[in-house]
Formats: structure tokens, sequence, C-alpha cells
């Protein structure tokens, strides 16, 4: 495996995982993951589309893949319902 896709899966897990920490009843967790790799897509797309990716950490611009990310996290927050617990 390259180290690249090391970082880009390790940027997915760390955006779902503080998501669900944040807001623990927005979604599901594959929803979350879902997400989380839309967000380090397109913010990889962005910062080889514009150029301005920042500074790199190997293969990855860490910057426009955090705003991605929390763009994707928001969006998907806000258009998912909330969920309910579930009373025995």
């Amino acid at each position: 495996m390259s180290p690249g896709l090391g970082l880009a899966v390790l940027f997915v897990l760390i955006g779902a995982q503080v998501t669900r920490v944040a807001a623990p009843r927005r979604g599901a967790y594959l929803v979350l993951l879902l997400l989380s790799a839309a967000g380090v897509a397109s913010g990889e797309a962005w910062a080889a589309e514009t150029r301005l990716g920042g500074p790199a950490l190997g293969a990855l611009h860490p910057l426009p893949d955090v705003i991605a990310i929390a763009g994707f996290e928001v969006i998907g927050a806000v258009l998912t319902p909330r969920r309910r617990r579930r009373v025995p």
C-alpha cells in the first residue's frame, strides 16, 4: 500500500470519528465514512485543480482535505434526520 493511500484512509477514519464525537446521533457510521471519503477525494481534486493545496504531507494536502471533510460532514448532518434512541 502506498503511503498516500494510508494517509488518506487515516484522514477518513479521523474525520468520521470526530463527527461521531461531535454529533453522536447524526447518521449511521457507514454514512459518516462515505462522507469523509468523499471529502478527502474532493479536497485532493480541489488541491490538484487550483494548485493552492498548501503544504503537502506525503501525497496528501491536509488543509483542503480537512475543509472538504468538514463541509461534507456538515451537509450530511443537515440533510440526514436525527436518529432517535430506542427505548426498550
